[in-house]
C-alpha cells in the first residue's frame, strides 16, 4: 500500500511539466502571490513552469515583471507571449512600447512591425512606428507613413512639414504648414516652421506678417532670436524705403556734400545732417551719385561710433539699392556693434545671397550665430560652410576648433588641425598654435598606450 501511495505521488510530481491543472495551480498561486505584494515569490513560480510554453504563464511573467519595474524582462515577456499565440499578438504592441520607453528602437520597430503585420488598419499605432523611425535616423520611411496620415491632427501636418524642411524641401514644407493653419490659424507650430523658411528665403514681407501674428500670440523669441526686433528692423527698412520716394525730388536738386566752409550760401539744402550745395534742377543726381552721398554719411556715423545713425542712413542705400552688398556688410557690423545680432545675421545672409562665393560673409555669419544660436546650430552650420569651401584653411581651422570645444571629438579634431597645416601659407599666424596642440594630442596618445 505504501509503495502504491509513493508511486502515485511520482506520478504526480512529473505531470509539472505538462498537467493543464498544474499550469493553472501554477498561475493561481502566483496570482496569490501577487495580490499578497509578493511578486518575487510569483515570479519564481511562473519561472518554474515556463518549459511548457504557456503564453498565460508568459503574459504574466511580463505583468508581474512590469509591476517592479524590470522594464527590459517585462518586454521580453511580452514579445515571447505573442509569440507563442496569435491570439495575443496585443502584446507585440505592448513589448514595442516598453521597448521604446528603454531606447531601444531596433527591438522597439521590430515589435510594431509584428503586431502592424496582423492589425495594419491601427492608424494610431501606425503614427507611433512612424514617430520610433524618426528617433531612429529613418526619417524618409517615417516620412512615407505619415504622410498617409496627416488627416488625423495638425500636429501630423507639422511633423510631416518640418521632415521635408529638414530634407530641404521648402516648398513642400511650406505647403504643409500653411495647411496646418488652414485647420489653426494660430497653430504656434507651423508659424514658427514658416519663420524659419522666411528667414532663409529673406522674404521680408512674409516674414513680417508671421512676425506681426507671432507677436500678437505672445511669443517674443524663436531660435533665441527676438521677434520683435526683426519686425522692428523691416518696418525701419519699409519705412526709410518710403521716406526715400519723398526725397527723391530733393536730391534732383541737390550735388554731393561739401565741406562746410565760409563760401557755403545760404542756398545750401541740410538732409540728414549733412550739408548740399544748392544746383540747378537740370544737373540732377544719379543713383550712383545718390548712393555715394549716403555712404559718406554712413562712413562718417560708423567712424564717429554713432551706430543708430550709420544703420538708419544704410537702410536708405538700401531702399535705393536692395543689392548693394557693401552696403549690407556695412549695416551687418554696424548692427552687431549695437548688439543687434538678430537683424545683423539677416543683413549678412543678404550679403552671401548677393556674393556666396564670399568665404568672409560666412565667416561673420558664423561668428553671429556663435552669439545667438546654440553650439549645435553653430557646428551643423559649420559643417555645411565646410563642405562649400573645402580647401579654405580658415573653415578648416574653425571646424577643428568646433571639434574639440563643441562635440568633443579629440581625434577629429587632430585630423582636422594637420589637414589645416597642409592648406595654411606658411606665414599663418595659427601656424605654432596648432603645432603646439598637435604635439599635446600626440603626448596624450603616447601616454594611453602606455
Amino acid at each position: 500500500m505504501p509503495i502504491i501511495f509513493i508511486f502515485l505521488v511520482g506520478c504526480r510530481q512529473n505531470s509539472d511539466d505538462g498537467s493543464g491543472d498544474n499550469i493553472n495551480e501554477r498561475i493561481l498561486r502566483a496570482k496569490n502571490y501577487i495580490a499578497d505584494d509578493r511578486p518575487k515569490d510569483a515570479i519564481k513560480v511562473l519561472e518554474e513552469g515556463m518549459l511548457n510554453n504557456v503564453p498565460e504563464i508568459s503574459e504574466l511573467l511580463a505583468n508581474t515583471h512590469l509591476s517592479i519595474g524590470d522594464d527590459e524582462l517585462a518586454a521580453f515577456y511580452f514579445e515571447q507571449t505573442a509569440g507563442l499565440s496569435d491570439l495575443h499578438y496585443h502584446c507585440y504592441l505592448k513589448a514595442a512600447e516598453i521597448y521604446e520607453k528603454i531606447e531601444d528602437y531596433g527591438q522597439a520597430l521590430l515589435c510594431y512591425r509584428l503586431y502592424l503585420d496582423i492589425l495594419p488598419e491601427d492608424n494610431e499605432v501606425q503614427i507611433k512606428y512612424a514617430d520610433v523611425l524618426l528617433r531612429d535616423g529613418q526619417k524618409k520611411k517615417a516620412l512615407e507613413i505619415l504622410v498617409h496620415y496627416v488627416e488625423e491632427s495638425v500636429e501630423i501636418r507639422n511633423r510631416v512639414a518640418a521632415l521635408f524642411f529638414d530634407f530641404g524641401n521648402y516648398i513642400q514644407a511650406r505647403n504643409w504648414y500653411l495647411s496646418t493653419l488652414v485647420v489653426d490659424k494660430n497653430n504656434l507650430s507651423a508659424l514658427g516652421g514658416l519663420w524659419k523658411i522666411d528667414r532663409l528665403f529673406g522674404d521680408w514681407n512674409a516674414l513680417l506678417e508671421v512676425g506681426t501674428k507671432l507677436l500678437a500670440l505672445g511669443e517674443k523669441f524663436l531660435e533665441g532670436i527676438s521677434i520683435q526686433s526683426v519686425v522692428d528692423a523691416i518696418r525701419g527698412f519699409q519705412k526709410a524705403s518710403n521716406e526715400l520716394q519723398k526725397i527723391d525730388l530733393n536730391f534732383g536738386k541737390i550735388a554731393l556734400p561739401v565741406l562746410v566752409t565760409n563760401e557755403v550760401g545760404s542756398s545750401a539744402l541740410v538732409v540728414d545732417g549733412a550739408m548740399f550745395r544748392g544746383a540747378t534742377a537740370e544737373v540732377g543726381v544719379t543713383k550712383q551719385e545718390k548712393i555715394a552721398a549716403l555712404r559718406n554719411l554712413a562712413e562718417k556715423a560708423h567712424s564717429r561710433g554713432d551706430y543708430e545713425e550709420a544703420i538708419l542712413v544704410l537702410w536708405k542705400i538700401l531702399g535705393i539699392d536692395g543689392k548693394n552688398v557693401e552696403a549690407w556688410v556695412e549695416l551687418t557690423e554696424c548692427l552687431q556693434k549695437a548688439n543687434k545680432y538678430a537683424v545683423a545675421e539677416m543683413a549678412i545672409q543678404e550679403a552671401i545671397k548677393f556674393k556666396p562665393e564670399s568665404v568672409d560673409f560666412y565667416e561673420t555669419y558664423l561668428d553671429i550665430v556663435l552669439c545667438t544660436h546654440s553650439s549645435t546650430d553653430y557646428v551643423r552650420l559649420l559643417k555645411d560652410v565646410k563642405r562649400r569651401f573645402p580647401t579654405n584653411p580658415e573653415i578648416r581651422l574653425r571646424w577643428a576648433n568646433a571639434q574639440e570645444i563643441y562635440t568633443d571629438d579629440a581625434g577629429g579634431a587632430k585630423r582636422s588641425y594637420e589637414k589645416f597645416l597642409k592648406l595654411a601659407p606658411s606665414d599663418h599666424p595659427e601656424i605654432a598654435r596648432v603645432k603646439h596642440l598637435l604635439q599635446t594630442y600626440e603626448k596624450r596618445e603616447s601616454n594611453e598606450k602606455k
